[in-house]
């Protein structure tokens, strides 16, 4: 991604501000600036997204139902409901960036009409709040059902 990024950035616009353009002049702004190596780049960010953001959707859901079965094991029902929930963060996330994807395949195939950049610049905030929030909880939901030293019982390998 990185080879791809840099070209889009030295013809005048990152990717981010790509995605987050949201209106149609600011797109086709980048667009011009970009000209044909900065949409080549931006067509092969596209490509490789699309397993990333599959990969991150399904790790996230992973880490948040890993802190469920943890939270069930030390008694902690809420955390257990909790992680229930936002093991969904995950596919939602990984959703909301293929709907910024798609708008952005349209901005770049020539229809760069609204709704393609509101939605793209939509989907990168809730993408990016619902997989921090999911990361953030895995986290602090590995923390808190984590085993206590008094926990822990010494085996027979132990002495």
């Amino acid at each position: 991604m990185l080879p791809a990024m840099q070209t889009m950035a030295s013809h005048g616009a990152s990717v981010i501000d790509f995605e987050g353009a949201a209106t149609v002049t600011h797109s086709q702004e980048i667009v011009a600036e970009w000209g044909s190596a900065g949409k080549t780049a931006m067509w092969w960010q596209l490509a490789i997204d699309t397993p990333f953001l599959i990969a991150y959707g399904l790790f996230l859901a992973g880490a948040s139902a890993a802190v469920a079965r943890r939270a069930r094991s030390v008694g902690k029902p809420r955390l257990e409901r909790a992680a229930a929930i936002v093991a969904w963060f995950g596919p939602l996330a990984a959703a909301a960036d293929v709907a910024q994807n798609i708008s952005l395949a349209l901005i770049l195939a020539g229809h760069i009409t609204q709704p393609w950049p509101a939605i793209s610049a939509i989907g990168g905030r809730v993408t990016t709040t619902l997989a921090i929030g999911a990361a953030l909880f895995a986290v602090a939901g590995a923390f808190a059902t984590r085993p206590r030293a008094t926990e822990i019982a010494p085996t027979a390998d132990d002495g």
